[in-house]
């Protein structure tokens, strides 16, 4: 099986920031799905491959900020508009973040 989909992926549409591992320069992205080992998000700027970030978000409907450390694995140009499709596996997450994607991946839409 192919590792990148051995884990069940949802669709999210939410606004997130990615800063560098020391937490500096915020970058705006949006994230369009998630799984519990990795997250595919769009941004204003390609990110590195192999370089380690910090994913923050909330998901729909609730205040709980989710913090990910994460390696980005690929960074593509999409459209025309000078945005980026990312995708990036997690490294470290919290027991309860890890515990709310499993509830959003596996719970069907409202």
């Amino acid at each position: 099986m192919d590792a990148r989909r051995e884990h069940v992926r949802r669709l999210l549409q939410v606004d997130a920031y990615i800063t560098d591992i020391h937490e500096q320069n915020p970058l705006p992205a949006q994230i369009i799905d998630i799984s519990r080992m990795g997250v595919a998000f769009v941004s204003n700027q390609p990110l590195p491959a192999n370089e380690q970030f910090i994913l923050n978000f909330s998901f729909p409907g609730s205040p709980l900020r989710n913090e990910i450390t994460l390696t980005v694995l690929h960074s593509a140009a999409i459209g025309t508009q000078g945005r980026y499709r990312n995708g990036a596996r997690f490294i470290t997450i919290s027991e309860e973040c890890a515990e709310r994607i499993f509830d959003y991946v596996t719970t069907a839409p409202a």
